[in-house]
């Protein structure tokens, strides 16, 4: 297939068009700034369009030609209007889409908790998904909690923060359940996505088979990494603001990006169906540790994303 991937410059979409590319796809990819995708191999193998996801002459070129497109952008580190921005850049996408005559949409979103009130990232990613689902393109949503993958804000956050801190502060929501998933895992489902039957329009979860809480999963990644056993301190309030400072300082991860990830530590986020595996075929997908040990030894680089 021809096909679009949008945040190629990012963790999963730098690793998305390689996988592609072996797959046997032509491959176009839409970015900002074409020097962010000197280093990467496969560049000259791809059609590279310079311009903002913002941009509606930018999409139109992306789309042209293209039998699929993948969306992996977000505003998400942008500021308070970042939610605005995410649906503005979707509905500027879903234009171009149809107008070029794209077969299918792809979105990498987030997990859709159930009977809980959302987080703002988590609403941003939902009212995305149903936009592009509403779009009149046949989409995937594909909704993935902790993306286990150097590069990845939620993964980048979770080591740092363990590796340089022995006792945490402890909230309620360190007792919040998470079911996370390896990088490869969701690169094998995005690619599978070439395959889905024309009428295909809805979201999958896509997760890995471990369900834990935020405090085993700074636990279990210490024990992989060698770093002894990390202490929890109980607190009676968390406060996002603060928490969001203290990962500005620990972490590459911006204090904007961090306080949005914070406040969705609140949010159960474990998958309620595997219903893409099976019309993918895909394998089965890595444990919690063994997705640790590989993004600790990674094959590439990538920018941070969420």
């Amino acid at each position: 297939m021809r096909v679009l991937v949008t945040g190629a410059s990012g963790h999963v979409g730098g690793a998305l068009v390689p996988a592609l590319l072996a797959a046997g796809h032509e491959v176009a990819v839409l970015t900002r700034d074409a020097g962010r995708l000197a280093d990467r191999p496969w560049l000259p193998d791809v059609r590279v369009v310079v311009g903002d996801a913002g941009d509606d002459d930018a999409l139109a070129r992306a789309c042209a030609g293209v039998d699929l497109a993948y969306w992996l952008v977000h505003a998400l580190d942008a500021g308070p209007g970042f939610a605005a921005t995410d649906r503005a850049h979707a509905r500027g996408l879903a234009r171009a889409a149809r107008r070029a005559g794209v077969s299918r949409l792809v979105y990498l979103g987030g997990p859709r908790p159930v009977d809980e009130p959302l987080s703002d990232h988590l609403r941003s990613r939902e009212e995305v998904g149903a936009l592009l689902l509403a779009s009149g393109v046949p989409t995937a949503v594909l909704r993935a909690a902790i993306v286990v993958g150097a590069g990845s804000a939620s993964f980048e956050m979770l080591r740092h923060v363990t590796e340089r801190v022995t006792v945490l502060p402890a909230p309620a929501w360190v007792r919040t359940r998470v079911q996370p998933v390896a990088l490869r895992d969701v690169v094998t489902a995005l690619v599978g996505c070439t395959g889905l039957p024309a009428d295909v329009n809805r979201a999958f979860a896509v997760a890995g088979p471990d369900v834990m809480t935020y405090a085993d999963l700074v636990r279990r990644y210490a024990a992989v990494a060698g770093l002894g056993r990390r202490w929890f301190l109980p607190v009676p309030v968390g406060n996002p603001a603060l928490a969001a400072l203290g990962i500005d300082l620990l972490t590459p991860v911006s204090r904007q990006l961090a306080r949005s990830l914070v406040e969705s530590l609140a949010n159960t986020v474990v998958a309620g169906e595997d219903d893409l595996a099976q019309l993918i075929g895909s394998p089965p997908r890595l444990g919690f540790e063994a997705a640790v040990r590989e993004a600790l030894h990674p094959s590439g680089g990538g920018q941070t994303s969420s």
